[in-house]
């Protein structure tokens, strides 16, 4: 065989090899369905990647919870790019990449990062300040040190702002904790109520939290007052002029707190800071005039004259909203101690009214006196005719004078 020959076939069968690679070349080429899928992909993966740190930020979560729907969206479309650009292989790969890098702003997160949590609020036992505590979780290799911007709002309406010095360095059997004293004067703006609340927001790093404080700890200023004058009967001998019986003194009572339904006394307001005036008058004179009741956080106090005027102190709001203004003489009858009517100013027969006034100062109040006013007919009765000496004697309240 010539040299010819044996050349000719070599090349008839090397020529079939040509074709098949010119034809797998042409086939891989046109296994993309996008043009530049690939520069597209990466492209739409980097802006998905970019949006989720953003989306990680605690204001923008709160704010647009629904704008993780952004960042998805963009790495479900970037994944697919990428998988048709190189020609639908290493799925898994492409796949578990993009999705760690969708979950390392909150990878870094828990490692870098923590998240706080107010779990209790606590009264001061002076009722002058309230202690957050602070929890904090997360964050392997980092913690909340440093200051903390913290608001509290009332009633939707922002009513403080400070930045406060932040530490979590306090531990307990439920973990890492701090602390924060907010002054109470300081914000108070009104009585908490259920359309009224008080929220107290801490921003520290970037992690912030909100919690309802305490409504019985910030219900503190009084709009209603009731008062009650009780007659103290006597007998016999207790009677001047051989009466039977006879009012020998009067104890006196006030209900300071919240409005409430009619015929009910007032809600009580353990906290509340008040001064009390309390007077019983005859056609404008005044008969007797309590000394000025000073109720600070629950505690009542005035000058008690020696003991004319009970002991001057009493414990207000634990049991309810009364005050019961002491005299100087125990009544089993009427449970309390009277003032004596040998003690009045003016004792005379006739219509007497018992007025209550309850006022605060700022930030509890305007000044804004709350006065109750009650009325008594003291009289005597049951002679037997009507110009003749009277028997007995009665303390009657009545609707006016």
């Amino acid at each position: 065989m010539s040299d010819g020959g044996l050349l000719q076939k070599a090349m008839d069968v090397q020529q079939p090899a040509d074709e098949v690679v010119a034809v797998a070349v042409t086939d891989s080429e046109k296994k993309t369905l996008i043009p530049n899928s690939l520069p597209i992909g990466i492209g739409l993966a980097v802006v998905s990647i970019v949006s989720m740190w953003l989306y990680s930020l605690p204001s923008i979560q709160s704010e647009y919870a629904l704008a993780i729907i952004l960042p998805i969206v963009l790495a479900g479309a970037g994944w697919f790019l990428i998988w048709d650009g190189v020609n639908r292989k290493f799925t898994e790969v492409i796949s578990v990449t993009i999705l760690l890098l969708l979950a390392s702003p909150f990878i870094s997160s828990s490692l870098f990062s923590s998240s706080l949590t107010i779990t209790d609020s606590d009264l001061s036992s002076d009722a002058e300040t309230i202690t957050l505590t602070i929890r904090e979780s997360g964050g392997l290799f980092g913690g909340s040190t440093g200051d903390a911007d913290v608001s509290i709002t009332y009633g939707g309406e922002n009513v403080w702002e400070s930045v406060m010095p932040l530490s979590i360095n306090l531990n307990d059997a439920n973990g890492k904790y701090g602390r924060l004293v907010l002054p109470i004067d300081e914000f108070y703006s009104g009585n908490a109520a259920t359309d009224s609340r008080y929220i107290v927001t801490v921003d520290s790093g970037s992690s912030s939290t909100s919690f309802i404080l305490n409504s019985g700890h910030l219900e503190r200023t009084v709009d209603t007052t009731q008062n009650l004058a009780v007659g103290a009967m006597g007998q016999g001998n207790d009677c001047s002029g051989n009466k039977d019986s006879c009012v020998i003194g009067v104890g006196l009572k006030a209900w300071v707190g919240l409005q409430t339904n009619v015929g009910n006394p007032p809600a009580p307001l353990p906290h509340a800071n008040f001064e009390l005036t309390a007077t019983l008058t005859k056609d404008g004179v005044t008969a007797i005039s309590y000394p000025t009741v000073t109720v600070i956080n629950g505690e009542a106090t005035w000058d008690s004259m020696s003991g004319e005027y009970g002991s001057g102190s009493s414990v207000v709001g634990d049991f309810g909203s009364e005050i019961i203004l002491d005299g100087s003489v125990e009544d089993i009858a009427i449970n309390m101690q009277f003032i004596p009517r040998d003690d009045w100013q003016e004792s005379d027969f006739g219509c007497y009214e018992f007025t209550v006034s309850a006022t605060q100062g700022p930030p509890w109040g305007d000044r804004t006196a709350h006065v109750s006013t009650t009325f008594y007919e003291l009289a005597e009765f049951g002679g037997e005719d009507e110009n003749g000496p009277q028997t007995d004697e009665s303390w009657t309240q009545v609707s006016s004078c």
